[in-house]
This record gives C-alpha cells, sequence and structure tokens, in this order.
C-alpha cells in the first residue's frame, strides 16, 4: 500500500507480518542503526533486514549497501532483495569477482561502482581483502550469521577474521550496521558480548 506510513512501503512486494516491523521501528529511532536481529529459523530474519535496508535506502540515509553472508546462502538473499525490495544487487564471491572487477580503473572501488553487493564474508576476511573493503565499504552493511563473527577468544582462525572484520566496520560511527542470526547466544557469554 503506497500509504503506508513507511517510504519504502509503496516500492516492496511483501506485506510484512507485524512483528517483522518491530526491527524496523526500532532502527529507525537510532541516528545510527546499529542493531542485533536474533530471531529464530524461519520467522524472517531477512525480511526484517531488508525492510530496514529499504527504509534506509528511500530516506536518503544509505546510498550503497553490502549483505555479508555464506556463499551458500548468497544467490538466496540475491532473490530475495530483487523480487520482494528491488535491490539488485552484485554477487561477490571467489568465482565472481575477477569479472566484476574488469573494467574497472586501478583507482576505482568494486564497492563504489556496484551501490548493492552481496559479499562472501569468508571470501573477504582475510587480511588484505578486509582492509581494501573496509577502505570503500557501504554505508549500510547486513551480516548474516553474525554468531560465526563473534570472537572465540583464542585470537585466531577464520572466526577471529570475520571478528576483525566487523571491527573494523564499527570504527566508522556513522556506518549502519544491521546483524542477524538465530543463535545469538551460544552459552558463550564472551562470544555475544564481543557482538554486541
Amino acid at each position: 500500500s503506497a500509504a503506508g506510513p513507511f517510504r519504502a512501503s509503496a516500492a516492496i512486494a511483501v506485506e510484512p507480518r507485524q512483528y517483522q516491523l518491530l526491527p524496523l521501528l526500532l532502527a529507525l529511532r537510532m541516528d545510527t542503526v546499529r542493531l542485533l536481529i536474533g530471531d529464530d529459523v524461519g520467522i524472517g530474519k531477512t525480511i526484517e533486514a531488508a525492510l530496514i535496508a529499504k527504509e534506509l535506502i528511500e530516506q536518503g540515509e544509505a546510498e550503497r549497501m553490502t549483505v555479508l553472508c555464506s556463499p551458500a546462502l548468497a544467490e538466496q538473499w540475491a532473490e530475495e532483495l530483487r523480487t520482494k525490495f528491488g535491490i539488485d544487487a552484485a554477487l561477490v564471491l571467489p568465482s565472481t569477482v575477477t569479472k566484476l572487477q574488469r573494467g574497472l580503473r586501478a583507482d576505482q572501488s568494486l564497492f563504489h561502482h556496484h551501490r548493492f553487493t552481496l559479499l562472501s564474508t569468508d571470501f573477504i576476511k582475510s587480511e588484505r581483502r578486509r582492509h581494501e573493503f573496509l577502505r570503500s565499504a557501504p554505508e549500510l552493511v547486513i551480516v548474516d550469521e553474525a554468531h560465526t563473527c563473534a570472537d572465540a577468544g583464542d585470537g585466531r582462525g577464520g572466526r577471529h577474521q570475520r571478528h576483525q572484520l566487523l571491527k573494523g566496520l564499527t570504527e566508522d560511527e556513522s556506518r549502519h550496521l544491521v546483524l542477524v542470526t538465530a543463535t545469538p547466544h551460544s552459552g558463550n557469554e564472551g562470544a555475544f558480548r564481543s557482538l554486541l
């Protein structure tokens, strides 16, 4: 319905359930959105996060957006964003990055060239790629399966690299960050606090 209370309501092809609007309402009360959405599997976390993204884009609060997710979920995210929210995101995966970079100037970032991207968290977490991404990261970042980025406390391995990636993203205090997980707390209080 074009008469809805949100700018994005006329531009989406999904009718959110009432509870799916709660994260959006919370987000709109924040100057900079920093939100952890911890809902069960099948509740609609993708819709909740995409509602926030679409509204921030429609309001002009974010021009560019990246979704960090596992490669296995990238196609699903792309489909949801395109069909339900009218956001056509480029898939940045090990198998697509060379093609996407072809034709870019040496000083041009892939993340400036493509307004909306879906990015493999494991691809971008390495130190070289992470620093490159952090220099040109969008104003809005959604992190799917955010629990995999919690600090395990051992200071090494892939989990540590993902945590360093998120920590780097938070250094820009104006960057909107939406963390999405079905497992916000695994019983490890330190890991949970590292997400917060």
